[in-house]
This record gives structure tokens, sequence and C-alpha cells, in this order.
């Protein structure tokens, strides 16, 4: 199985940023939440209030941002329709979870600014990580005691349905008892480059560590 890689969806969010001019008043503490809410909890509301783009076009991105964590989780290997679904409603509970308050926005003498923002971590990967691998030697055990007594192997296409169930049902059952850190603060640089504003893409990738336990996602789905 593929390793799970580090969340994209405000990643792919950032493909709006050249919809943002540099001129004018810019609420750049107003941009990130839009960016956040509609990235991780499929709310739409500021996204149009701030007029980063149309609810349709944040339903797209929406849309891409799952689709990409889905595609990256599987790639290479064949499973069912119905089990991918299974995958993009689990990785939207996850993402709904998250907690994060958007603070204010400090403007620097670049014309950036730097936004606040709160957050409590949240810690499901680690838990994911430890039901999986206890389910995947359930597994293994199970497969070789079927061909120590005269069974067929199963094909590859029915050992990965079976081992991505293992891995589905482990994510579902951490999101559903996720716990949470204390609450802890960031910032995110919101750049200004040739009159169009958009996140440092470090410090993007720095918050989603901070979002969630993604230490521990480095090798969930690995065997």
């Amino acid at each position: 199985m593929k390793k799970m890689r580090k969340f994209s969806l405000l990643l792919v969010a950032m493909l709006v940023m050249t919809m943002l001019g540099g001129c004018g008043s810019f609420d750049a503490s107003g941009y990130i939440k839009a960016l956040l809410d509609n990235s991780y909890k499929n709310d739409s509301a500021a996204f149009v209030e701030q007029k980063v783009g149309t609810e349709e076009q944040a339903k797209e991105l929406y849309d891409l941002g799952i689709k990409t964590e889905v595609e990256s989780l599987i790639s290479g290997v064949s499973i069912s329709d119905e089990l991918q679904n299974e995958f993009t409603t689990v990785l939207q509970d996850v993402y709904k979870n998250v907690k994060y308050t958007v603070g204010e926005a400090t403007k620097q003498d670049d014309n950036s600014y730097v936004v606040e923002i709160k957050y409590q971590k949240m810690k499901v990967f680690a838990a994911a990580m430890e039901k999986f691998q206890e389910g995947q030697q359930a597994y293994t055990d199970e497969l070789s005691e079927q061909v120590q007594n005269g069974g067929e192997y199963p094909s590859e296409d029915e050992i990965n349905e079976k081992v991505y169930t293992i891995l589905k049902d482990a994510l579902k059952e951490a999101a559903q008892n996720a716990e949470y850190e204390d609450e802890a603060s960031t910032t995110v640089r919101v750049e200004l480059n040739e009159k169009v504003y958009s996140p440092n893409q470090e410090d993007v990738e720095a918050l989603e560590y901070a979002l969630f336990d993604l230490e521990e996602a480095s090798g969930l789905g690995e065997q």
C-alpha cells in the first residue's frame, strides 16, 4: 500500500489566489478564514463574502481537495468505487472536526499581513495507525491460516479491497473518538506578489501539521 500523504486541501485552495488583486482594501483575516472554512468544513460562506470566488467555485475547490486526498491515498491500487466513496466520506468527517479560530491580521511594512490562528491539534492519525496495524496483522494471520488449510490465496484486488477497508474503518473509528490537545497559536503570512495576495506555502504546510497529528500519517497505510 502507498503511504498517506499530508493534507493537500489548503494547497489546492491556493489555486484561487490569482483571483485576488493587491490593490484596495484587503481583509487578510477574513481571507484566511475563507480558505480554512471552505477547505476543511465545506463551508463557503466566508469564501463568498470575502469575494474569493463564487459558491460554485468554492464547491469545486473543496471537491478537488477531497479527490486529491483520496487519490493520493489509493494511488496505484485498484479498489471498488463504493470503497472510494466511503473513503471520501471518512476524510470529510476528519476534516470538518478540526478546531481553529482565525484572529486578527497585522499589516507589515512590505504590505504583507501576519494572521494569528488559535487551534487545538486533532489527534486522529496515531490512533488510526494503531488500529490499522492491528487489523492488518489479523488479516495476515487469517490468510496464512487459510492457505495452510488448503484454501486458495485471494487475488491482489481482493486483498487490496480488504486491506483498504481495514484502513478506512481505522480512520473512521479514530475520527469518531478523536482527542484534542490544549489550545495553541501559530501564524500564517499573507504575501503580496505582483499585486496578488497569497498565503506563504511553508506557513500553510506548517499549519496543517499544527491542526492534525500528521507526523503519524506519513506511514498510515504502509505495509
